[in-house]
């Protein structure tokens, strides 16, 4: 190692000072280029290490309130009738029962139920259209809707008046329900 110092020192010594300004200006680039990229990975280290961190310690709040949390979706689940949560198609029949009492049928334009399937229940969507339809009519149907809770659930609902005329409405009611599954029970 000596050797190799002596032979650098050496050379650095047969240079003109030029040269040699030169050469200590790039040894100061490389070092300051490769002591700004190890700063950076220790600060991309150490922003994961907080990251990781913080989702412990979230996980850990989970854990231990694991027992409360499955004790209340157990006290939930049971109060659920399950004969009363619906599939796709009772969703759908249900929802064109809702609007046939309410006299809306003819207004409303259904569109197909989109599913979500999960362990322990499924979640069907349905999109409902109902257009030309005054303030009464909608009251009813959400006295209606609100009647079905917890079974059937308005998850948005979009109010617009008619262009051609104002006193009418244009609805959009994005309804869903869940489905338990029996086998989970």
């Amino acid at each position: 190692m000596k050797a190799r110092l002596k032979l650098f020192e050496g050379y650095f010594k047969r240079m003109s000072l030029r040269e040699q300004c030169l050469a200590l200006l790039f040894i100061l680039v490389v070092l300051s280029i490769w002591s700004g990229n190890c700063l950076k990975r220790y600060s991309q280290w150490m922003s994961a290490q907080r990251e990781a961190s913080s989702i412990l310690q979230t996980q850990q709040l989970w854990l231990d309130q694991a027992e409360i949390c499955s004790a209340e979706a157990t006290l939930a689940k049971d109060k659920l009738d399950t004969a009363r949560t619906y599939t796709a198609t009772q969703l759908s029949g249900q929802i064109d029962k809702l609007l046939r009492q309410s006299q809306l049928s003819n207004l409303a334009d259904i569109d197909p139920v989109r599913s979500r399937e999960g362990e322990i229940f499924n979640e069907h969507t349905i999109r409902v259209r109902l257009k030309r339809i005054n303030i009464k009519q909608l009251i009813e149907l959400n006295k209606m809707l609100r009647q079905q809770t917890p079974y059937i659930n308005q998850q948005s609902v979009r109010i617009a008046a008619n262009r051609s005329k104002p006193e009418e409405l244009d609805v959009r009611y994005e309804i869903n329900s869940l489905e338990l599954i029996v086998s989970a029970r």
